[in-house]
């Protein structure tokens, strides 16, 4: 994704992993494989890989310059992090995640707000950094923003349950640290960072995904652009609205949240910023024939 411009606010990418096939049923347990072949008529192997059942993945995160400020939206899994079953896939990971954001003309130092659509293992974990054998805010300036019906249930949870099992040690190594350093905020999922006349940035509740999991939005004169977590994990999702990943707080929550936000965004220039969607990741939803689609970015 190419950073762009909404009037005075530049909005940005940072990628920690990008084009990573996964079965599709492995995130998506019992996804009919119907969905997928109907998804090969218009996604191409950027997203659905045409000889196997594999969906390709991102992990990154989005920046907002506005203001004067840097937003830093979902920080993905970090690297050094004891990730055992079932997140072994991203156990000790070494990415090149600071890198990248430097590539993007930012140091750790500049970031003022770091927000985080919701608390799972994949939306922390650069929250912190080992450093000495302490796990310590990676942004040492920043308030980090997140909704307090996430930290409230997931300081609570057990690894024994399945939502618990993926973001137990996450909470651990990459949420209670910054708190304990007193740069964490609990907000609310209506909670407003900035707003004037023509639009400013705002969360809105999107509840299903977890409890607490928020749309972060971006629009004044010049237009709109949400940031929506995991409400999207692929477009693939396009083809049924059912299909949901394993260890969801409300799989019929996230359903219709889905679809509200698909219907709402149809055929406006109302820019999506999944979390997860591969390169080019921006998209606006579409309705030919009757059925969402998505056009990426560029397209």
């Amino acid at each position: 994704m190419r950073p762009f411009r909404i009037g005075d606010v530049e909005i940005g990418r940072v990628v920690e992993l990008d084009g990573v096939p996964f079965p599709a049923d492995l995130i998506f347990p019992g996804i009919d494989p119907a969905a997928i072949a109907r998804s090969r008529e218009w996604l191409d192997e950027r997203f659905v890989l045409r000889d196997a059942d594999q969906l390709m993945w991102s992990f990154h995160s989005y920046v907002i310059r506005a203001g004067g400020r840097n937003i830093l939206i979902d920080t993905c899994h970090g690297n050094d992090k004891q990730r055992p079953a079932p997140v072994d896939y991203c156990h000790m990971w070494q990415t090149d995640y600071l890198g990248n954001l430097a590539r993007a003309g930012l140091r750790p130092e500049d970031i003022d707000i770091v927000m985080c659509t919701h608390l799972h293992i994949d939306h922390v974990g650069w929250n912190t950094r080992l450093d000495n054998g302490r796990w310590v805010p990676t942004f040492p300036n920043a308030r980090y923003l997140m909704t307090r019906l996430d930290y409230e249930r997931f300081e609570h949870m057990s690894p024994d349950d399945q939502e618990g099992a993926i973001s137990h040690y996450s909470f651990q190594d990459s949420v209670l640290p910054v708190m304990e350093a007193g740069q964490a905020d609990l907000i609310e999922t209506d909670h407003v960072v900035e707003r004037d006349l023509a639009g400013g940035i705002w969360l809105e509740a999107a509840p299903g995904h977890t409890a607490g999991s928020a749309l972060i939005h971006v629009q004044n004169a010049h237009g709109h652009a949400i940031f929506c977590g995991d409400a999207l994990h692929h477009p693939v999702q396009a083809e049924d609205l059912s299909i949901h990943v394993a260890g969801e707080y409300d799989s019929a929550r996230g359903e219709r949240t889905r679809r509200e936000l698909l219907a709402r965004c149809c055929d406006t220039d109302t820019l999506l910023l999944p979390a997860h969607f591969a390169s080019p990741s921006a998209a606006r939803v579409i309705a030919p024939g009757g059925g969402f689609r998505f056009r990426f970015d560029g397209e």
